[in-house]
């Protein structure tokens, strides 16, 4: 598994506590999931934190 796809999937426990214990769930579900979707998204679509790492820090090291 790639390292972004296991970041995102980490802080699923957390996401839990927060919906838990606050009262205005609703925004934050709806951000909550447009976030991960998207990082998982992007980890399949480009295949691995090298090339993501080149697609957004230009080519950081």
């Amino acid at each position: 598994m790639h390292l972004p796809a296991i970041l995102a999937l980490q802080t699923v426990p957390f996401a839990g506590l927060i919906l838990a214990g606050k009262e205005d769930r609703d925004l934050f579900t709806v951000v909550y999931i447009a976030v991960l979707g998207l990082i998982l998204a992007l980890d399949i679509l480009l295949g691995g934190t090298s090339e993501i790492a080149t697609a957004f820090g230009g080519g950081v090291r």
